[in-house]
């Protein structure tokens, strides 16, 4: 298939068309509120393994689950402070922000690499949600770019197209929200830390609950 006829407008029959894709084993690079990316079924350990081959990333970097709804989170992670969670998503999701926790055994130990943890979102982008309304399941995700090589800039459709375009099954139309970073990542596993910057700063986080300090 040609890259122009991969290419989806934003409409309900693609939308069902790219969700049928990803929940059969396939790889459709799709918005989110930030980057565009690799979306796949994050039980399918063979999808998995083709999104690393795509980006050229070490195959020992975790995926992110992304859901349809914030409350999601409680049936793939656990939280020593459950309404500590609570209150980060009802405040900031859907939107660009990814809480990391340690995850539940649903979670597929490929997606995380073996690791006892798991990184969640929950996504505003109108076209990512489209397609979520027929996937009946979370994705995993991961900005579609050849590793190390879109650094400190969101991925477009354009670089998407050039440097990963050719790999994938479709691409979903869309943008970011006007999001200027990658999202902003927390880690709420034990003292809670913020590891990534992106557009939620530390201050909005603080006023949330204030526990956090520097960037590690």
């Amino acid at each position: 298939m040609s890259e122009n006829n991969k290419v989806l407008e934003p409409n309900e029959e693609n939308f069902r068309k790219a969700a049928e894709c990803v929940v059969n084993g396939g790889i459709v690079i799709a918005p989110s509120d930030t980057n565009l990316a690799l979306t796949l079924n994050p039980w399918k350990d063979d999808a998995i393994e083709r999104a690393f081959a795509i980006k050229n990333r070490p195959a020992t970097s975790a995926l992110t689950l992304f859901f349809l709804e914030p409350g999601e989170w409680k049936d793939y992670a656990e939280a020593a402070d459950p309404g500590l969670v609570q209150a980060f998503a009802d405040a900031f999701w859907p939107g660009p922000l990814n809480i990391i926790l340690p995850k539940k055994p649903s979670i597929s130990d490929r997606m995380v690499c073996g690791g006892s943890t798991v990184a969640l979102g929950c996504l505003s982008n109108p076209v990512w949600r489209g397609m979520m309304k027929y996937t009946n399941m979370p994705v995993a995700m991961t900005s579609a770019n050849l590793s190390g090589q879109a650094d400190g800039v969101l991925v477009d459709l354009d670089l998407a197209l050039r440097q990963v375009g050719g790999n994938v099954d479709y691409i979903l139309k869309g943008e970011a929200q006007g999001t200027t970073k990658s999202s902003t990542i927390i880690d709420l596993t034990g003292t809670p830390r913020i590891t990534r910057y992106g557009d939620v700063t530390r201050e909005q986080l603080n006023q949330i609950a204030p526990i956090f300090k520097d960037i590690v």
